[in-house]
This record gives structure tokens, sequence and C-alpha cells, in this order.
């Protein structure tokens, strides 16, 4: 990794001063715009993260492309700019994490994992050694209150407080989020005003180290064929597979199995290399476990919203524990003490969440957050889940 591309700063930091993180897109980009009007003295960087070599699409070489529409965006906006090779420390600590948990038969989702474990920290160390302490992205979320409270962004189609959860509050306390008061359409008319919207990339939904938005390709290069049976909930085996990381909880299409009635991934097993398939309330969830977990602020007495999906997939959801290391137990109802600005959690219990209301494929691995109202509350990552006719049964869904 090379952060060798600013000249460490000796004093007090540059309170006017911030770093945006500028990705080569119309949202960055009009984030540093908005800055510079606001009086602050911008200067910007782009993490050069990946390039997936693996990819036949005509977008492999989009890592390079956006480099140099940031460079164009910084040229434009007359702000310094400057380039940061941050391939291996993203390598090891998302790419190899996102192939890890596919492996184990987990759903994970690395852009969540990216921000909380590298690109804040790093974004940050590099706008230190410039005597700056605010860094700036544009991301649609919004920080509320002082300290800031993390919350969702006015645009409710391109919020993206789900992806910022899991980065550590004391780390949040050093950035700015522009676009969290704007909607996608002002964007881009900020963008237009500013002549931008020739220097900017198209906008782009998949992983970014998977150019093709082709993950069973990019997991068998990486993991082989990983053959296994596809079976019922009797056990009986209705047909074969490549491998688990080809399928999820919840999936339907593409299971490659006839039937007389549709049926839905309701279990993975790894070390099997085992598919359990079944009716669509096979996967219903009533209760998940959480691991990881990052608390925000304090947990209030009415129910909260569990979404665990970066689009979609919510439920009414109630705390109703937490378990420290050694299996004691612990309180989430208090806000933790403040964390460093390390890209680590602030917290490390297992917190398990009670559903109000069933939650159709919610896997492990996946990322859970919990909403109180707009305010993002907690997040981890799922480490397992209980059926929804489990938490019926025994009566743990007030009525």
């Amino acid at each position: 990794m090379t952060t060798e591309v600013y000249d460490c700063a000796r004093g007090e930091p540059d309170e006017r001063g911030v770093l945006v993180g500028l990705s080569g897109g119309v949202d960055s980009a009009v984030a540093a715009l908005l800055l510079r009007e606001q009086g602050y003295r911008v200067s910007a960087v782009t993490l050069r993260l990946w390039s997936d070599p693996g990819s036949s699409d005509r977008r492999t070489g989009r890592s390079v492309q956006d480099v140099a529409r940031a460079a164009q965006v910084a040229e434009r906006l007359d702000i310094a700019h400057a380039v940061v090779d941050a391939g291996d420390v993203f390598s090891s600590g998302v790419v190899s994490y996102f192939v890890d948990q596919y492996a184990q038969g987990r759903t994970p989702n690395p852009c969540v994992k990216c921000n909380a474990r590298i690109r804040f920290g790093l974004l940050l160390e590099i706008a230190r050694k410039s005597g700056l302490s605010r860094i700036a992205t544009g991301h649609y979320a919004r920080l509320i209150g002082s300290p800031g409270a993390l919350a969702r962004g006015v645009d409710r189609r391109k919020d993206q407080s789900y992806v910022l959860a899991e980065v550590p509050p004391g780390l949040l306390s050093h950035c700015l989020f522009p676009l969290g008061s704007l909607t996608k359409a002002e964007v881009r008319r900020l963008a237009a005003g500013a002549g931008l919207e020739n220097e900017v990339a198209a906008e782009s939904q998949e992983i970014c180290f998977i150019s093709d938005d082709d993950h069973r390709r990019f997991l068998r290069q990486r993991l082989g064929e990983l053959p296994g049976a596809i079976v019922d909930l009797s056990g009986r085996q209705l047909g074969r597979h490549s491998g688990t990381y080809n399928f999820t909880i919840g999936q339907r299409k593409g299971l490659g199995i006839s039937a007389d009635r549709p049926l839905y991934v309701v279990a993975l097993s790894a070390e099997r290399r085992e598919v359990v398939v079944g009716p669509p309330e096979g996967t219903a969830a009533g209760g998940v476990v959480l691991e990881d977990v990052v608390c925000h602020r304090p947990q209030p007495s009415r129910s909260l919203l569990m979404q665990w999906r970066s689009t979609g997939g919510s439920v009414r959801a109630r705390v109703s524990g937490s378990t420290a290391e050694g299996g004691g137990q612990v309180q989430v109802d208090t806000l933790p003490p403040a964390v460093g600005d390390e890209p680590a959690s602030a917290r490390h219990e297992a917190v398990a969440v009670i559903l109000e209301e069933p939650a159709m494929g919610v896997s492990p691995g996946q990322t859970a957050v919990l909403y109180d109202r707009d305010l993002v509350v907690m997040a981890g990552t799922i480490r397992s889940t209980r059926p929804w006719s489990e938490t019926m049964r025994e009566g743990c869904v007030k009525g």
C-alpha cells in the first residue's frame, strides 16, 4: 500500500480543510463541489483498490478509468488530487473475506466490510498526514446532531446508511456527507450546472472488484468446483451442484432441479457440500444472532426496524439481549464508550434479535442494521438465524 503521496503536515489540524474520497463518479464529484462552495479547503484522493483480471467484461479496466475520471474532476474543480494504491490491504481485508465467507456457506456484504475495515480508516490516515481532521465522501447518508448520529439519507431510494453502519462512531465523527440531504436528481442537476456530467463515470451497482457482476465465475476461479448434493428437507437427493457458493438462502432460480412445486434454498452446509431446499415458508426467519456488533446510540424501548440487504428487506424487530465473550450477559441499552479511529468494531459481543414478523431469505454472513426511525442504532453480521416457526411456538412475538 502506498500512502507517501502527501507531505506530512505539522502543527494543529486544519479545521476548514477536508479530504474527499474521489471515486470518479458523480456523487463524490458533487460532494467535493459542494464542500468547496461552502468554504472548505478541499483536497482529494482516489483509492486504487482492485482490477479483476479474470473477467472478460469490457469494464475490467474500470479501476484505471475511474482514476483518470477522478483526476479530470479534480482538475475541473481546481483541487489537489492524489492516488493511493490500496490493492494489497483491500485484497486481504475485503476480497479474501468475501471468498472465505462464501466458502463457509455464508452470504457476505463486501461493501459494508470495505467501508468499516479499509476505506474510511485509510482516508482518515491519509488526511491526518496532510494535517487534516475531516474526510468526506459522496454517500447518501446523514450525521445528525453533535456528535453526529448516523441516519438515513433524505433520498430513500439512494440511502446508503446501511453500507456505513459498521463504520465505528469514533471514525464517523470525522466525516462529512454533503449529499445526505439531497436527492439523486438534485445531485445530477448540480453536476450538470458545474460541467461535470461528462467527466464522471456512469453509475454502477455491481461489486467493485467483480466488474462483470458474475460472482459465481469469480468464486469458481478461486475455490474451484466443490460438487455436492441438493436435497429436500427429508434428505432425499433431488440433484447435484458444483459448489454451495453458487447459492444463498431464499434463492429459487437457478437451482437446476425440477419439482412439482416451487422450491427455495432453506439451508447450506459447506462442510457437507449440501444444499437443502424446501417450501418458501422454510426460508422465514423469526430471529437472528448478530456478531461483531457496532453500537451507534442507546437502544429505545420501542420496536426497531431491521434491514438485512442494502436495498429492501426490512422487518420490525427488538433486541432481546447480548452475550459477551465467555457467555455472560451484557447490556446493550447504553451507548458504548467512544472508540478510536481504527476501522474496527465498537462492540464484539453477540446480540440476539427477535423479529416481530417473518423475514424471508435472511442468511448468515449478511449485515443486519437496526434502525430507530431514520437513526442507526446498531449493526452487525448475522451469525445464525432462528426459524419463524420456533419463534411463534415459544411465544417470542408480542401480539
